[in-house]
């Protein structure tokens, strides 16, 4: 039987949670692993916080057997995945399923999820009906105090992002992603906005514009948490110079921190030689999958009128 997650739960999850395969989805915008046992998780579970969580567990004669838990994206029309724990494929199937259900119910439009990929639930999650659209590499720097990470002066400017930049940026993401990136995450600004990670409420997030003439070249994203860093950047038919200098002003930003990671597109593939390049080494793939729902929409109807 699959149920909501109860505050009655919370032993037999715990005896669950020590013997059953870690937490198999991933965060994008700090890769790790989500833990229900965390601050945050139980705040959002049982205050109603920013992002409140939703959380599915799959009931056996001997107690909780599996778990799925989602919480809200930058809109309440997304949903995102960021907690997998079952021990078989069926489980995996039935939990994602029941999740997806419940999310369109409640109007979500989309559930993603990414996972490793070599992950054995992969064929679970598409019998489920996600369907993967986009392939990240994560790499971690590795250079051991090797050289100063301070970049060198470059013609264009680099300034902190506004929310005025909102329109230039998606359009540079049309541009830089392939079609099914764009159909999965957002084909219009407003679908492109609601796909949006909002992340973890102790995490702190920096953005950066590179630009020449008024023309926006890149977008830079850091992420810190916990002592760790990590950054992504958005560009399109980047000379390479203009790459090496984001890297290395990303790394002057997070540089004392005990983790420096960053995730790169596979379609962004001269990203990940800059990278390679400059320390870094490529230490994980995870497939990105996205669920589209079904949503009901309200249809006009009579109504007598009152005098």
């Amino acid at each position: 039987m699959i149920r909501s997650l109860g505050r009655a739960d919370l032993l037999s999850f715990l005896i669950f949670a020590r013997h059953a395969p870690p937490n198999q989805a991933v965060t994008r915008n700090s890769p790790g692993k989500t833990s229900l046992f965390s601050t945050e998780a139980i705040l959002e579970h049982w205050l109603p916080l920013y992002g409140k969580r939703h959380t599915w567990v799959y009931e056996t004669d001997s107690g909780v057997g599996g778990a799925v838990s989602a919480k809200g994206g930058a809109s309440s029309a997304v949903w995102k995945v960021d907690y997998l724990q079952v021990s078989d494929e069926e489980q995996c199937v039935s939990l994602l399923e029941t999740s997806a259900a419940s999310a369109s119910e409640r109007g979500v439009r989309k559930l993603f999820l990414n996972l490793d990929s070599d992950n054995p639930m992969l064929n679970g999650v598409r019998r489920a009906g996600f369907s993967s659209y986009s392939k990240d590499y994560l790499y971690r720097y590795s250079s051991e105090g090797a050289h100063d990470p301070a970049p060198s002066p470059h013609p264009c400017r680099l300034r902190t992002r506004t929310p005025a930049d909102d329109f230039a940026l998606f359009q540079l993401y049309t541009a830089a992603a392939p079609t099914p990136v764009r159909t999965a995450e957002g084909m219009t600004l407003e679908e492109w906005r609601d796909s949006r990670e909002v992340g973890s409420w102790l995490e702190h997030h920096r953005e950066f514009i590179l630009e020449r003439d008024d023309r926006l070249l890149a977008w830079l994203h850091i992420t810190t948490a916990k002592g760790g860093g990590c950054f992504e950047i958005v560009y399109h038919n980047m000379e390479a110079g203009g790459l090496e200098y984001l890297v290395r002003y990303a790394l002057r930003q997070l540089d004392g921190r005990s983790t420096i990671l960053c995730i790169a597109p596979a379609f962004q593939g001269q990203l990940g030689g800059i990278l390679e390049g400059s320390g870094f080494e490529r230490v994980a793939e995870y497939v990105a999958s996205v669920k589209e729902n079904a949503v009901k929409v309200k249809q006009p109807q009579f109504a007598p009128m009152r005098a």
